[in-house]
């Protein structure tokens, strides 16, 4: 009889095993040149309101999507026109928390599960505008991402896990920024 408070133990102790943290991405873009526009301005236009009220968990994050993007934008869309501008408008910036379905009786005290998935949405749309406000061209991106953590992180662990979520979706909006501006808006590159 002995041996079954041992088993328990046993299987108490190995449930709570370290967490295997994913390793940084980090912004790739940031290897990459600006993209030279032909225009006067950059202007960055917040359609897109965060919400401080569950499920919204955005403003919860390190760095909020909202402000990388709008980093993003200074750090790859310089204007070295004299005329026209661009209007950078942010879509989507969100991240919404969704409480996962845990296991149930005797086998719930042995098991770590995952408690919460993430899903972030990133959407921009980059329009040329000449002197007169009338529209020239526009690019348009979106990225997203979703990721679920088990219920014994640290609330220092999580930040790692959505920093890196972040920071993979933002290299892919980059990828699909990058490729749609050449494209749509390639007359407008210097």
């Amino acid at each position: 009889m002995r041996t079954f408070p041992l088993i328990c133990l046993s299987l108490l102790l190995s449930s709570c095993s370290s967490v295997q943290l994913p390793e940084p991405v980090g912004l790739a873009y940031l290897q990459n040149k600006p993209l030279h526009l032909n225009v006067g301005r950059v202007e960055v236009v917040k359609q897109y309101q965060s919400s401080s009220t569950p499920p919204h968990v955005e403003n919860e994050f390190p760095v909020p999507p909202t402000a990388m993007i709008q980093q993003w934008v200074q750090d790859r869309l310089l204007p070295v026109g004299k005329s026209g501008h661009v209007v950078v408008t942010i879509e989507d910036a969100s991240v919404i928390e969704k409480p996962l379905k845990k296991t149930g009786g005797f086998r719930r005290m042995f098991t770590v599960e995952q408690s919460e998935e993430y899903e972030a949405k990133m959407s921009v749309k980059i329009e040329i505008f000449d002197d007169f406000g009338n529209a020239k061209g526009f690019a348009y991106a979106r990225a997203q991402g979703s990721r679920s953590v088990p219920e014994n992180l640290t609330l220092g662990q999580r930040r790692k896990v959505w920093i890196n979520m972040m920071e993979k979706i933002m290299n892919n909006l980059d990828d699909e920024l990058d490729r749609n501006v050449r494209s749509y808006l390639g007359a407008y590159i210097s």
